[in-house]
């Protein structure tokens, strides 16, 4: 997910002194459910801690028309009722379904006989045009027609090259049904790619995921006295990006500003979108950080004290470890993540590695010769060299030298691990030759 699962513990304990334990409950069992659910339940979590540090919270309290919002939030200086909407491209994604197309082509693949890797996709585009602006979209069949796409345009092509002895593979298809070209390398490759116009991008200030999913909690909070609001997570939607927007794309503030034009019985949205950069400090590095945005009618005096929570809020969140993409991928996988696997520091006698794998290491799960793999048994069918780690301990081993002393280096709570650090003392008589 985008924030570590230590974290999101720590705020499900806290949250059990504010609301009441079934509505945590109910938050903890659709964090353990895959699917991107799981990421909506991540962010009312977060965003639901942060606000009950700065006031009264009030969680889920029924509407005269049978709604819920999530949240009313009273301070004395303002309150306010708010709704909690995570936003995903994925309505875009089942309209553009370029990624089940690479996987079934991947079983094609095997289908063949061919090894796995060395396929490439590209999907070509075509632009809807309407009164209301221009979006693009990918030349695919409807996902509903894939199979019998690939079955009756593609696997017959692939094959008679194959027979024929031809390399690459190349399938071409622009026709009305579809528009895209498929190339198969057959020794195949370390990966498969695709490139394909952005169909996430908005274009349209009412027409993007960003403003129905808005326009979803409006009715919502209609019967709302005070002040309204909706609060908009990042849950991998191309409308929360930076701000390498092209001539005809829209912000998520222009669609948020339209929205609240349209609706005016709502008085702000709170924007949270989880963007990608380039750390302060060398060497240059990945670092992931929250953007958040307020946006409100202009001239609306109430923005000082509403600025002030969110701001204060905020400021409580935990660090994202995850972009929003990579978050929602995690999010439908099984399991814990990898933590540190396959990482290690050696030197002055002296190895650290990874506590999760370390455990498994001593269950019989792994060894370090698996380099820390997801796929234990998939890595194992291609042996590698012996892993520096194994080396390591085999020399200290050699030489007579037994652990001094284990430490437990912990990592708080954006880490998913610890590590195991080994400090080797001089050589031991007990398993040297004496000197």
């Amino acid at each position: 997910m985008i924030f570590a699962r230590r974290a999101m513990q720590q705020r499900l304990d806290g949250l059990r002194k504010v609301i009441d334990n079934q509505s945590v409950d109910d938050l903890v069992h659709r964090l353990n459910l895959l699917g991107k659910d799981r990421t909506a339940a991540m962010w009312e979590v977060v965003i639901l801690h942060a606000l009950a540090g700065y006031g009264s919270l009030a969680h889920e309290v029924p509407l005269f028309n049978g709604s819920r919002p999530d949240v009313f939030f009273d301070n004395g200086a303002i309150s306010f009722t708010a709704d909690i909407t995570s936003v995903s491209d994925e309505g875009l994604d089942e309209e553009n379904p370029f990624f089940e197309l690479l996987t079934l082509l991947t079983r094609v693949q095997k289908k063949l006989g061919l090894p796995s890797g060395g396929l490439d996709i590209r999907p070509y585009r075509k632009v809807l045009q309407s009164n209301r602006g221009k979006r693009s979209v990918l030349r695919l069949p409807h996902r509903k027609r894939l199979n019998e796409f690939i079955r009756g345009e593609i696997v017959p092509r692939l094959a008679a090259q194959l027979q024929a002895g031809g390399s690459p593979l190349r399938v071409v298809v622009d026709d009305e049904t579809a528009g895209l070209e498929i190339i198969i390398d057959p020794a195949g490759g370390e990966f498969n790619s695709g490139s394909f116009a952005a169909y996430g991008t908005p274009t349209i200030k009412d027409g993007n995921p960003l403003y129905k999913a808005l326009k979803a909690k409006a009715a919502q909070l209609r019967e709302a006295g005070g002040i309204t609001g909706v609060i908009a997570a990042d849950g991998d939607c191309a409308a929360f990006a930076d701000d390498r927007i092209g001539r005809d794309t829209v912000s998520m503030e222009k669609i948020a500003e339209e929205f609240l034009r349209q609706f005016t019985s709502v008085d702000f949205v709170l924007l949270l979108a989880v963007r990608e950069g380039i750390g302060a400090q060398p060497p240059a590095h990945t670092v992931v950080r929250l953007h958040p945005k307020l946006v409100m009618r202009d001239g609306d005096e109430r923005r000082g004290a509403l600025a002030l929570v969110f701001k204060n809020a905020i400021a409580d969140f935990p660090e994202p470890v995850n972009s929003s993409s990579n978050g929602a991928l995690r999010a439908a996988e099984k399991g814990f993540d990898l933590g540190y696997h396959g990482d290690y520091e050696m030197g002055s006698g002296k190895i650290r590695v990874s506590a999760r794998e370390m455990m498994e290491v001593l269950a019989g799960i792994r060894t370090f010769d698996d380099g820390g793999a997801l796929n234990v048994e998939a890595v194992r069918k291609v042996p590698g060299p012996q892993h520096p780690i194994t080396r390591e301990f085999l020399a200290e081993l050699r030489a007579g030298r037994l652990p001094a002393k284990v430490s437990v280096i912990h990592t708080g709570e954006t880490g998913n691990d610890d590590w195991i650090e080994f400090e080797f003392g001089d050589r031991d008589a007990a398993i040297s030759k004496f000197q």
